[in-house]
C-alpha cells in the first residue's frame, strides 16, 4: 500500500476513535473516572510506554501528578510544578504541545530540576490542557512502545484530543471542588452538633463522675494495700470518661478561641519536645524541611499544640517497629495579590497507612482502626483547623514504596475576627 495511503488510513481510523472518546467522555462527570478513561485512551492512541496526567491544584497553588498509565507509574509522585515554573510559563503561553525529543532549546530555556523531572518520568510529548484561555493541567507521553518518533499528524490529532479533553476535565474539577464543599460543610456541622449535644450532657455527667472519683479516693483509705490498685484503676477510668467529654466538647462552634500571634515553628518543637522519649523509644526520625521565617499566624497556641499532638500521635502509633516523619513548613502566596498568604504545614509518615475505604471516615467521631483509640483525635483536629479559618487534608497508602500517611494542614495567616464569636 502506498504511503500516501496509510497516513490516510492511519488518520481516519485515529480520527473516528477520538470523535467515539469525546462523545462518551461528556456523559461522565467524576474525576477519577474521567483520568481513567483519558490516560488509558491517549496511551491506546499514543501507544506511548506511559502516560502522565498533572492537574492545578488551587489549595496548594501547584501542578501535580494525579494519574499515571503504564509502565513506570511510579514517577507520578516527582511531578509537581509552581505556576513560576519555566514549564508551565512555557504551556501558559504558547498553548501547544512541546516536542522535547525535537525541541532543545525549549528544554535547554528550562531550569535543571524541570529538565531533571522530565528526564525521571521519560517525556517525550507534553500537551497541555487549555480551558477557557487557562492551562488546567498537562498530559506528559513518554516514548512508544515500538522506539519510533512521534509523527506530526499524530500530535496534531493528540491536540486535538487534549483540547476538548481540558474542557472536560474543567467541568469534573468543578463538580468535585462542590462536592467536597459541600462535604466539608456538612461534616462542620455533624462535628459541631456532637459538640453542642456534648456540652448540653457534659454538666449532668461530669457531676456524679466527680462523685464517683471523690468517693472512691476518699474510701481508698479504708482498704488494705492489696485492693488499693483497684480503687486507682477506677479513677483512672473517670478521668478517661473526663477527657472523652473534653474532647467532644471541644467540636462545638461555641468553644472560644484566645486569638495571639503564634509562632508555628515553635508550637510544633514544644509539641515534639514533649514526644521525644516515645520518639526516641520507637526508633522513629524526625526529618525537618522549615522555612527561615514567615511562619507567624493569628492562632490559639493552646490549641495548635493540640493539633499537632493528635497528628503527630497518630504517626507515631502508626509506625510501633520505627520509621520517619518528615516535617514541612512554609509560606504559600495565594493567587490573588489581595488573599492573604497561607501556611503550608504537611506531617508525612511511612507508617502502615490508612485503607482507602477508610479514608473518608478519618474525621468522624469515634471513628478509630485501633482498639484502645477513642476515635476523636483527627476529628478534634477537624475541628480545630476549621475554627482558625484553615483547611486540612489526608492522603494515604497501605502499600508500595508510598506506603504511610501524609496529613496537609492550611492556615491563614491572618484570622478573621468574625470567626472568633
Amino acid at each position: 500500500m502506498p504511503p500516501g495511503r496509510l497516513h490516510h488510513t492511519f488518520d481516519a481510523v485515529l480520527n473516528s476513535e477520538v470523535e467515539e472518546f469525546l462523545r462518551s467522555v461528556n456523559l461522565v462527570v467524576g474525576l477519577d473516572q474521567l483520568l481513567e478513561i483519558l490516560s488509558a485512551k491517549l496511551r491506546d492512541l499514543s501507544r506511548a510506554e506511559t502516560v502522565f496526567i498533572i492537574l492545578y491544584e488551587p489549595v496548594t497553588n501547584r501542578f501535580a501528578g494525579v494519574k499515571a498509565k503504564g509502565r513506570t507509574v511510579d514517577s507520578l509522585s516527582s511531578l509537581r510544578f509552581s505556576p513560576s515554573d519555566r514549564l508551565i510559563k512555557w504551556l501558559t503561553v504558547n498553548k501547544r504541545p512541546l516536542d522535547v525529543a525535537r525541541e532543545h532549546e525549549v528544554v535547554q530555556f528550562l531550569s535543571a530540576g524541570e529538565r531533571d523531572r522530565l528526564l525521571r518520568t521519560g517525556a517525550a510529548v507534553i500537551f497541555p490542557f487549555i480551558a477557557v484561555n487557562r492551562l488546567t493541567g498537562a498530559a506528559l507521553l513518554t516514548r512508544k512502545r515500538d522506539g519510533s518518533p512521534y509523527d506530526p499528524r499524530e500530535i496534531e490529532t493528540l491536540m486535538f484530543l487534549a483540547n476538548h479533553s481540558a474542557l472536560a476535565l474543567e467541568h469534573a474539577l468543578l463538580y468535585q471542588f462542590q462536592e467536597d464543599k459541600l462535604k466539608k460543610i456538612l461534616h462542620a456541622d455533624r462535628l459541631a452538633t456532637v459538640g453542642e449535644l456534648a456540652a448540653g450532657a457534659a454538666h449532668e455527667i461530669r457531676n456524679p463522675l466527680t462523685s464517683i472519683r471523690s468517693t472512691a479516693q476518699f474510701l481508698k483509705k479504708d482498704l488494705p494495700a492489696e485492693r488499693q490498685p483497684l480503687v486507682d484503676g477506677i479513677v483512672e477510668e473517670v478521668d478517661r470518661i473526663d477527657h472523652i467529654i473534653a474532647g467532644l466538647l471541644s467540636l462545638s462552634k461555641s468553644t472560644e478561641l484566645r486569638i495571639t500571634r503564634v509562632d508555628v515553628r515553635d508550637v510544633v518543637h514544644q509539641t515534639l519536645l514533649l514526644l521525644e522519649p516515645e520518639l526516641r523509644g520507637r526508633r522513629i526520625e524526625v526529618e525537618e524541611d522549615i522555612q527561615p521565617d514567615g511562619a507567624i499566624i493569628d492562632g490559639d497556641a493552646a490549641q495548635l499544640k493540640q493539633l499537632f499532638l493528635n497528628i503527630f500521635l497518630n504517626s507515631i502509633q502508626a509506625m510501633p517497629d520505627g520509621g520517619k516523619i518528615s516535617l514541612h513548613i512554609a509560606e504559600l502566596a495565594q493567587e490573588r495579590s489581595t488573599d492573604p498568604p497561607r501556611l503550608t504545614i504537611t506531617v508525612a509518615d511511612t507508617g502502615r497507612g490508612i485503607a482507602e475505604s477508610d479514608l473518608s471516615r478519618v474525621f468522624d467521631p469515634f471513628f478509630t482502626t485501633r482498639e484502645e483509640g477513642t476515635g476523636l483525635g483527627l476529628s478534634i483536629s477537624y475541628s480545630i483547623v476549621s475554627k482558625h479559618g484553615g483547611e486540612i487534608l489526608i492522603a494515604s497508602s497501605t502499600a508500595g514504596p508510598a506506603c504511610g500517611t501524609t496529613v496537609t494542614i492550611h492556615l491563614p495567616s491572618r484570622f478573621p475576627e468574625q470567626r472568633n464569636t
